[in-house]
This record gives C-alpha cells, structure tokens and sequence, in this order.
C-alpha cells in the first residue's frame, strides 16, 4: 500500500530573502493513499523544485534542499513511507520509484511549477533518489547524490557475509509509525540472504542510468560504508547515461563519508574541503553557475597517507583529473615466512598456514568502513590502529618490506586466496593496514567473503572437508600513499564482529528457525605456493603523475562562487553534521 506522506514546501524569489512557507496537506497516491503534502498559493511564480525524500523527516535531512531557496528554487521535502508523518509500511525503497514519480507528477501539475524538478538525497535518501530514473519520468532535469550505493545487497551481504549490526541498528533507529514493520523489515532480509530478484528490483543497472538524461554529480567517502557503491553508481551514470550528457557526471570523494569518527586523523582542508566542493558541484548540477573555471574537474578526491611528518609529506592533499588515475595492478604474494613480496612463490603445493577459528570466541571490529555511533549505527569507523587484534592466534599477517619512496594506490583493490576449511561453510577476510615505523598499523580497507556465497547464486555452495578453493574478494577502493618508512600489511582472519555477523560455520541460513544452532570450531588454511599463489593485488600508480596536488581547494572554489565564503561553509558543514549525527 502506498504511504500517506508529509512534504514541505518552501519557496522564495531569486536572491531575495523572505521568511519561507511552510505548509502540508494530504496528497492521494495512485492507489488512493494520502500523501502529506503542501499547498502553495503564489499565483504566477514559477519554480524548478528540488527534493529530498527521507525515512528521518525534515527535522534531519529534508531541510538540506532548503539552501536552494534563496536562488529562486521551490524545496521540497517527503517523508518516504512508513517513516516519521507518514501512513503505510517502510518498504526498503521497493516501492520509491512509484512514490517518487507520483510526487514528481504531482509537482509539475501545480500553478507554481515550471514544470522541472530535480532530487538531493544523503545515505538513505540518496537510494530513494537513485530510484526516480527507474520509471524515466521526463520532468527529472537534475540530480545530486550523497553518500549512497547502486546496489543494497552488496552493502548488506558484501560477497555473502552478513552487515548484521549496520542493518538492524540502522532499521530499529527509524521512526515508523508501525514498529512492528521493522521486525518485519529484519526478516526480509534474512529470507533474502541470497542476491534474489528483492535486492535486484532497487539496483541501479546499466539499463536505469540510460535514462539518465540530465546534469548528475555524486559525493562519496573512502571510509564510507557505502563507498564502493557509491563509484558503480557514479561510473554506471557517466558511461550508460544519453549520449547528450555521457561522461559529464562529477564526484567529490572525501576520506570520511559518514565516519565523522575520523576527522581528526586527515589534516589538510578536509572539512571545509569537501563542504565547499559539495555545494560547488551542487550549484553546477542545478544550475546556478558553473565551477570549471576554477579547476576542478569532474573526478575529485582527497589523497590520503599516515599522519606522521612523512604521510603529511607523502599525501593528505586534494586533487582533481578528468578521469580516474590510470592504475597498473600490482600483485604482492604472501609466502611462508610471513612476508609479502612482488616475487611470486618458489615451493609446492604444500606449503601453507593454518589457524583455529571459534565462533565463540570472535575478533572484534577496531575501525573501518562502518556506520558509527550517532548516526544510526553503532560500530566505530575510520583508519584505526589493528596492531593489537594482529597479534591473537587466529590472525595471519603478511608484511612487504619498508617502502623507500612512496607508494601511491589509486582505485580498487582485491585478493585472490587459495583457502580450505574442515567446517561445512566459513569466512575469510582481508585487511589491508599502513605499518609505521613506531608499530601502528592504520587499516586502509577491508572485507568478508562468506564461503556458502563464494559463486553468488540463490543457493548456498558448502565446502567439502580439506579440498581447495580459490576465492576472489573485492577490497573496495582507496586513494593512499604509503609513505617512506612504513610498510603494508595483510591479515588475513575469518572474523570481524560486529562489523559481519559471526559465522557459526554450520551451514544454517540466517532465516532457518533454528538459526544460529550450534558453533563448529573450525581449522582454516591458506595455501602460499607456486600451484596455490596467493595474493593481494594493489592500483599501483605513479603519484606525481596521476595524482596532482591542488593546494587550497577552498581558495580554488571560491573563485568561481564568491558566495561560498568560510562562514558559510563553516555554518552549512555544522549543520548537516548536527543533523547526520541526530539522523
């Protein structure tokens, strides 16, 4: 059933700054439910409108579009179903491509409108957002993406293992008129372990982005949860879109995201940084003016290093490319004595290292690309030091030499692994940290693959006692200078609670009644050999070449919007983070 929704209008005249309306009146969908909704009575005025659908309501992030009011914009905010104000059940975004086409038509249809409306959304809004192209309504004319990802499930179940805290604290923290939806919600994902055609109906596809025929700008964060999703989606809109406005799109990349936890640790125009390019770009994809002219290009990102006196030398920078940094993959293979190296293995097949796995017993999340506390998770997120969890029992490392010059990795990242197990299913996962010279080691990336899932499919695979498999895992994606003096590390373990839910390694399905039954101790192993090689492979690319500094980004973009000023800036980032922090 369609959501009795609640919307805010407001609406004002080119530069000119009167007290805003705020008005809501009830709106029917196509099924006959209302809709919450506001009521203009401007006469002959005419507005593009910009909107933010939302599950926390305009006392979170619907006010966002509220800063476009003063350029002659109408902001428009709705309470996505079963959220806040609104009637119905939260449906995981099923049914936002029909809520926000019914809005959309019903805008256009109103005497105030100029008949165009373009969307703003962060986190859970911008996946509503990304659903509008889905039905191509043709009064879409711009959007402005933050923080979100072209596909749920792989948020959810990256390769197979379970974000279990990030969802259900996430689900539970929502304001829903129905609490028993959010159970219900806890469910569906359980009965949709699988990559199913649940998750496929809100995935944004090659065949979604060719209806993308309008201006688009994205703006991610390298310890964002939804990172790596956040880049597909930005790459599917600049390759798939009309031809008309093909590889226009823009994206800002930040280290941080939604991991406000790690402001401190990145120390050059990170906060005022990413706040002026966001309303940089904002102001381009809208319409308002254009920020060529002050060098920022379509693709920016903040490149980051340790923050000793040699990663301050070595990254913590900006900077801005046309395209992405071409990247050689460079494989460093783990070998026995525990290092990691460019050369390949020289012994048979084996060699190999083993280590105990108790579910009982799980290794705790230090860091990484989670959603913190207080802003609907729980888990501590950023470049935190695993020096301490490396050294229990059940985690391998392997360690390259110290770097003598910098290294300098732009893009994805991966790990291929030779593994076998004596429990019928398991997880492997990967980090990959920054050794410095004093012992801390800063983790860059992680991630899980749960072996049931290893092949994708609707059906769990399980794993035959000692046979060995080759797996694949997906890194995600970074923009780090490993600085002279420090060195990599791989660690390689098959827990990291609560960042994934502790596999009991029996083979239950997270929706099986009698889940999570009984813990299986498991022997994991990986092979490093010449038949079994073993290893991780990293976008190597030369620094000066592909990653140019631009040194005062605030500077650079106040050239082109002498309107963004540091006050602003400081005033606009204070509150989206007081917000965020309430979301």
């Amino acid at each position: 059933m369609l959501a009795a929704t609640s919307i805010f209008l407001m609406l004002d005249a080119i530069h000119a700054i009167r007290t805003p309306r705020s008005m809501e009146i009830m709106l029917p969908m196509r099924d006959g439910t209302n809709l919450h909704m506001p009521e203009n009575k401007d006469g002959d005025k005419k507005f593009t409108a910009i909107v933010d659908r939302s599950p926390y309501g305009y006392g979170d992030m619907e006010w966002m579009t509220d800063i476009f009011i003063p350029f002659g914009f109408a902001a428009v905010g709705q309470d996505m179903r079963g959220t806040e104000k609104s009637e119905g059940n939260f449906t995981m975004w099923q049914s936002d491509k029909w809520d926000s086409e019914d809005l959309g038509n019903w805008i256009v249809a109103q005497p105030w409108s100029n008949g165009k409306v373009m969307t703003l959304g962060a986190s859970a809004d911008g996946i509503g957002s990304l659903q509008t192209p889905m039905n191509h309504p043709e009064w879409l004319k711009a959007q402005y993406v933050i923080w979100a990802p072209d596909s749920m499930y792989d948020i959810l179940f990256p390769q197979g293992a379970y974000k279990q805290e990030t969802a259900e604290d996430w689900i539970h923290g929502l304001t829903m008129p129905n609490p028993d939806v959010a159970t219900a919600n806890i469910q569906t994902i359980y009965d949709n372990e699988a990559h199913t055609p649940f998750w496929r109906a809100i995935e944004t596809t090659k065949e979604v982005a060719a209806n993308v025929d309008f201006p688009t700008a994205f703006w991610a964060g390298w310890y964002d949860l939804f990172v790596e999703g956040n880049i597909k989606a930005f790459d599917l809109y600049n390759k798939y879109s009309a031809e008309s406005v093909r590889y226009t799109s823009k994206i800002l990349i930040d280290p941080l995201g939604h991991c406000l936890d790690g402001f401190d640790f990145f120390t050059e125009h990170v906060v005022m940084g990413r706040t002026a390019l966001e309303l940089a770009q904002m102001f381009e994809v809208y319409g308002i003016r254009p920020v060529s002219r002050s060098g920022i290009k379509n693709i920016t990102f903040y490149v980051m290093s340790s923050n000793d006196d040699a990663g301050k030398e070595a990254g913590q920078y900006w900077t801005s490319l046309e395209d992405w940094p071409d990247a050689k993959n460079t494989d460093f293979f783990i070998h026995e004595d525990m290092s990691a190296s460019i050369k390949p293995p020289i012994k048979d097949d084996t060699v190999s290292s083993s280590y105990k796995v108790d579910p009982a017993d799980p290794i705790l999340t230090v860091g990484g690309n989670n959603l913190p506390p207080g802003i609907g998770g729980s888990i501590p997120c950023g470049p935190m030091d695993q020096s301490e969890v490396d050294k229990r029992d059940d985690v391998l490392t392997f360690q390259t030499d110290t770097f003598d010059h910098d290294f300098a990795m732009a893009g994805g990242m991966s790990a291929t692994l030779y593994v076998s197990s004596d429990a019928i299913d398991t997880d492997f996962m990967v980090k990959i940290s920054d050794v410095y010279p004093t012992g801390e080691a800063i983790l860059i990336q992680d991630n899980a693959l749960r072996m049931r899932w290893r092949h994708g499919g609707l059906s769990p695979e399980y794993v035959e006692k000692d046979k060995v498999y080759k797996i694949e895992l997906s890194l995600s994606n970074t923009a780090w200078v490993v600085a002279p003096g420090h060195s990599l590390r791989f660690s390689i373990q098959s827990s990291n609670n609560p960042r994934f839910s502790v596999n009991p390694q029996n083979g239950l399905l997270l929706a099986d009644e009698t889940y999570p039954g009984v813990n299986i101790t498991a022997t994991n192993t990986i092979y490093h050999s010449t038949r079994y090689p073993s290893k991780i492979t990293l976008p190597m690319v030369e620094k000066h070449i592909a990653l140019p500094r631009v040194h005062n980004v605030l500077e650079a973009v106040q050239k082109a919007y002498p309107m963004i000023d540091e006050d602003m800036v400081t005033k606009f980032n204070n509150g989206m983070m007081n917000r965020m922090k309430k979301a």
